[in-house]
């Protein structure tokens, strides 16, 4: 076989073998920018909570996506934002907390072409008498996403509380009597 031939052979097995090295590497490009735009999710979820952007907040969620924690339940994004404003009250115009906030924190996101879960945790801060931050409330989120519309969307979300330790599954507890 002539050199000239052996050497084109050779070349195209070699393009041949960086098609597959370029694929896999394509997955794992895509894998990574999938896990990156899950945390951004996650960290949005704080950040519009403490922002009292219950609508921005509802909107990270699926049109079917299911919220369960110690309010209750709601599913869909119109359904979740009216419970955060039942349970939470709405916010005055130009709201700016000042006196809380979510540490989102430990987020280990698992993806699986258009659908993935993730495990994430969460303290809760706020202010003291003299205004320092305090740890009040530590838990964790148990999610599965959805990609929806080209975005990642939350399709379930059970928040469980480790610190003071609550049952994420458990209906809320009764309401204190009236004094």
């Amino acid at each position: 076989m002539p050199i000239a031939r052996l050497a084109c052979l050779f070349a195209l097995a070699l393009v041949a073998g960086c098609g597959a090295d370029v694929s896999a590497l394509q997955k794992r490009v895509q894998q990574l920018e999938d896990q990156e735009q899950i945390r951004q999710v996650l960290i949005a979820y704080g950040a519009d909570l403490d922002a009292r952007d219950y609508a921005g907040y509802a909107a990270l969620f699926a049109r079917d996506g299911v919220w369960t924690g110690g309010f209750g339940s709601a599913t869909g994004p119109a359904a979740i934002q009216a419970m955060l404003e039942k349970n939470l009250g709405k916010p005055a115009p130009g709201f700016i907390n000042k006196s809380n906030f979510h540490l989102m924190t430990t987020m280990d996101v698992h993806v699986d072409g258009d659908t993935a879960t993730a495990t994430s945790r969460y303290l809760f801060f706020t202010a003291s008498a003299d205004n320092k931050p305090v740890p009040t409330l530590a838990g964790r989120y148990v999610d599965e996403f959805v990609r929806e519309d080209g975005r990642w969307k939350i399709r379930h979300r059970t928040t469980h509380g480790v610190i003071p330790w609550r049952d994420g599954n458990a209906p809320p507890p009764p309401a204190a009597p009236a004094r």
